[in-house]
């Protein structure tokens, strides 16, 4: 009777040991999780804002900042109106005729089947601009900047970005 007691203790113990280590070859994978969406296109989205970044208007170069629906980056834009308004110093030289002169370099990607902008799009929804030829008079010293920009079915008119 002690052998079947052993016997039957080793019996169970190597069931129990064997038994629970089985895998069933399933592996649990994690849950794929979507980054969140940061951008959208610039024919997908129905508005537009931009957002001045830098500019430098002696240079003619502009940096902006892109967003569209739910304050998305807008990618691939491509039709952009610049204009960058060059103004003398406060002054007597400042007015004529008590208004005061100014001069403006531009270019039109929207209308102009050539235009002399150089687009670039740095990052997701940041875009620098560069007019190809500026020409200042000696005077100018403050610059205003006027962008409009389109894709199919959103519109941002021109407007003076302060």
């Amino acid at each position: 009777m002690k052998h079947t007691k052993l016997y039957c203790a080793i019996g169970l113990s190597s069931v129990l040991l064997f038994g629970c280590g089985s895998d069933d070859d399933k592996t649990v994978e994690p849950p794929i999780v979507e980054p969140p969406v940061t951008t959208i296109g610039i024919n997908e989205t129905e508005t537009l804002s931009v957002n001045l970044t830098t500019v430098d208007g002696e240079t003619g170069n502009v940096a902006l900042t892109l967003t569209g629906d739910d304050d998305l980056l807008v990618t691939g834009a491509s039709g952009f109106n610049l204009i960058i308004m060059g103004y003398p110093k406060e002054g007597e030289t400042s007015v004529k005729y008590k208004l005061a002169w100014h001069q403006a370099n531009n270019a039109n990607c929207i209308e102009d089947a050539e235009c002399d902008l150089t687009v670039t799009e740095a990052e997701s929804g940041i875009y620098n601009l560069e007019l190809g030829t500026v020409e200042w008079k000696d005077a100018v010293d403050n610059y205003r900047v006027a962008v409009e920009v389109k894709g199919e079915k959103s519109h941002l008119e021109l407007a003076f970005l302060d």
